[in-house]
């Protein structure tokens, strides 16, 4: 695990429910005007949802800086994800991935692999839009290094 999945440890993201500027995702994006709130954000009721923030819209934003120590050496990295409903996620100001729908727990999301190399020692962007249509939502996440055994 790279970054722990945030709701497991109720880390404290930034976050809005209403449309940002269009660079919101970038790095230098200035964010201390959105709120904070503790991971995960969604709705009671909604399967496997640890909830540390109410979020009962149709959309969120939610930004974070991530420091990940010297000598980080990611061979596979991925998100671990769980989304209800259609989430894009950034890293560093690329988009990381986009998923539909929603799942019922965390799954692992394939990280493109040019936004995969922005990974680096130091402190990391991520940025989250997660948008909802009906029934329960949330989102949450976290980044782990798959790594296979090798024969």
């Amino acid at each position: 695990m790279i970054v722990p999945l945030t709701a497991s440890t109720h880390e404290v993201w930034r976050y809005t429910t209403q449309q940002p500027p269009q660079d919101w995702a970038s790095p230098s994006f200035d964010d201390k005007s959105w709120k904070e709130g503790k991971a995960g954000f969604g709705t009671a009721g909604t399967p496997g949802a640890n909830l540390g923030t109410v979020w009962n819209t149709p959309d969120i934003w939610l930004r974070r800086t991530v420091d990940l120590p010297a000598g980080t050496d990611l061979k596979n990295p991925a998100l671990l994800l769980h989304h209800d409903e259609d989430a894009d996620v950034y890293i560093n100001g690329a988009l990381a991935a986009s998923v539909t729908g929603y799942n019922g727990d965390y799954e692992p999301v394939k990280i493109d692999t040019k936004v995969a190399a922005l990974l680096k020692p130091g402190p990391n962007t991520i940025a989250v839009h997660c948008h909802q249509t009906t029934g329960g939502q949330f989102i949450d996440l976290g980044i782990v290094d798959i790594v296979s055994a090798g024969k």
